[in-house]
């Protein structure tokens, strides 16, 4: 496994979240349109690619910050899990400042985001093979005066076939 699934799967998802009028709406401290030219400016401001705590914040904000795991599938009870394939496991994590979790418009921010990226993503084909499934969405309180919620998804994927470019044991069955 080379991992450049880590690469592959957070540029869709800087994408995917991007990419919805919605998520970047809430993304807003003001909960308004976001202009199409200012939509890149939220990348590595408001939504990082990795787990990621701001050390001081000036004024409350909103935070998506996801990163993957891959771990190998132990659970041998069902026929597809072999050595062939692993699970890639995603992380979102949602956090806002407590004087933003309430919309004007009522409901609390960190539930919309989360329900606005599980409909973004939950089914998707383009991480691993399949679909992509939501796990698990649980609290999460990052800092003093923050509160969020870390969404899980999982997937499997297929391993290499092949290790690497060295050609195959003499004595290892490749197939037809």
């Amino acid at each position: 496994m080379v991992l450049e699934e880590f690469i592959n799967y957070k540029n869709q998802l800087v994408d995917d979240l991007l990419g919805n009028e919605e998520i970047v709406r809430l993304l807003n401290d003001k909960y308004e349109q976001t202009p199409v030219e200012h939509v890149k400016e939220l990348f590595r401001t408001q939504v990082f690619p990795y787990e990621f705590i701001p050390e001081t914040v000036e004024h409350g904000q909103t935070f998506i910050c996801f990163d993957v795991d891959i771990s190998r599938m132990s659970d041998r009870r069902e026929a597809s899990v072999d050595k062939m394939t692993y699970s890639p496991v995603l992380y979102i994590w949602i956090f806002t400042h407590k004087s933003l979790l309430w919309l004007p418009e009522g409901g609390v921010r960190t539930d919309r985001l989360a329900s606005e990226i599980a409909k973004t993503i939950n089914g998707s084909h383009y991480y691993g093979m399949g679909r992509l499934s939501l796990y698990s969405v649980k609290r999460f309180a990052p800092m003093m005066d923050y509160q969020g919620k870390v969404m899980t998804f999982d997937a499997k994927d297929w391993n290499l076939t092949k290790p690497n470019d060295r050609p195959w044991p003499s004595n290892r069955r490749v197939g037809v």
